[in-house]
């Protein structure tokens, strides 16, 4: 989705014309289209072959308003020649039609879109940024036409029997890929083999594992350190930075004793992003003199949402686009109790893992807290609760 290295959200009217002025050609990502016509059936059916072929590739960015070259032979050439844009009578009532039409002739749907209205010359250009669809590839279903497409740089194809197997083996296989690295990376963590002076007395491990992690990508980490990168580690109030084997990590110690690392923020190579604290569980003294362990849930709640929104605006940093998935996971939780200001008398955590099921973020644009709101109900009822409070951020 990227153009320029800005994402659709983030593009102007001179972007459009570096594109014409330097004769960027068409790529598997990046295609352009001098009309947009959705009245017909036949132009209806053309459009979501258009967009489910980029969902079902690597995702990319349609832009409409833009005349190509033409060769001898009279056909497009993919370098574009001309802004001509396209014409919009209600901007609003346009949107509302895209998604209109992709609710209901793709399955699965594909619900989550970037569109980008901009003047440019005083003519009217669309940008439709679309995300690489995660989980099964997107049928398109108008008319009973039940065909999946996907894109190369010449442009669309529709896929036969045999890589439509690949695609559907091979989503799973990255949910297996995923599943498998959280799960060693935790033990790793846990039995002191990344950090061998790290806190794990009840741990906390948030990952955001991007799509594009099994892509063989190598991320550029060598200007980390004067990115001014929002990795503030969690539960601390100073940190510290390092390169290492992985990448790049920014860490806290213990203010006792400066030797502990009590929590850091990871950035790999292959563009996983993990936040970790080693102590989400606290020593608590009630007001009768009775010494508990506790978990601060409000405080649990804002750190982790926020945490995901700045390990999210680091991955746009470096490139790394949705979908996301975002793990959880709470350890060593067994007899903690979860501290709620609207009523705290929870009942002691049996469980001593939390791991929660990896939660889908195929968008920027949605709402972390509302998305993730579910997974603190969990948490909440581990501890005795019917849900989590409503937070409000």
């Amino acid at each position: 989705m990227f153009i320029f290295g800005k994402i659709v959200d983030q593009l102007d009217p001179q972007d459009i014309k570096r594109l014409v002025e330097n004769q960027i050609q068409e790529t598997k990502s990046l295609d352009y289209k001098k009309e947009l016509k959705l009245s017909q059936d036949k132009e209806k059916k053309e459009f979501l072959f258009d967009i489910t072929s980029m969902y079902n590739s690597d995702g990319g960015s349609l832009i409409y308003g833009i005349e190509e070259k033409k060769d001898e032979n009279g056909k497009n050439t993919g370098i574009p020649e001309n802004i001509v844009g396209i014409t919009i009578d209600n901007l609003d009532k346009l949107f509302q039609q895209i998604e209109d039409i992709l609710k209901a002739n793709t399955e699965p749907s594909v619900s989550i879109i970037g569109l980008k209205h901009l003047k440019v010359d005083e003519k009217d250009i669309l940008v439709i940024g679309i995300n690489k669809g995660l989980g099964l590839p997107s049928m398109v279903t108008f008319n009973e036409t039940n065909k999946f497409y996907r894109r190369r740089n010449s442009g669309k194809y529709a896929v036969d029997v045999f890589e439509l197997n690949q695609m559907f083996m091979q989503n799973q296989i990255l949910k297996d890929a995923a599943e498998s690295f959280r799960n060693n990376r935790i033990e790793k963590v846990r039995s002191l083999k990344v950090f061998p002076n790290l806190e794990i007395s009840s741990p906390l491990f948030i990952q955001i594992i991007p799509f594009s992690f099994q892509n063989d990508q190598v991320l550029d980490l060598t200007n980390a350190d004067t990115m001014n990168l929002q990795m503030r580690p969690l539960y601390c109030s100073g940190w510290d930075h390092m390169f290492n084997l992985d990448g790049y990590a920014n860490f806290g110690v213990n203010r006792q004793n400066g030797s502990i690392i009590t929590s850091y923020d990871q950035i790999f190579r292959n563009g996983i992003y993990e936040a970790y604290t080693g102590k989400i569980v606290q020593l608590y003294n009630t007001s009768t003199g009775i010494a508990i362990n506790k978990i601060d849930g409000a405080y649990l709640v804002k750190s982790i949402v926020d945490k995901i929104t700045d390990g999210i605006n680091v991955l746009k940093n470096f490139k790394v686009m949705p979908p996301y998935l975002i793990c959880l996971s709470l350890h060593q939780t067994r007899g903690a109790v979860i501290y709620d200001a609207s009523a705290w008398s929870s009942t002691a955590i049996m469980a001593n893992e939390i791991i929660l099921p990896p939660l889908l973020l195929q968008s920027l644009s949605v709402n972390i807290y509302k998305s993730i709101k579910p997974h603190f109900d969990i948490i909440w009822q581990a501890g005795g609760y019917a849900k989590s409070p409503d937070f409000t951020f």
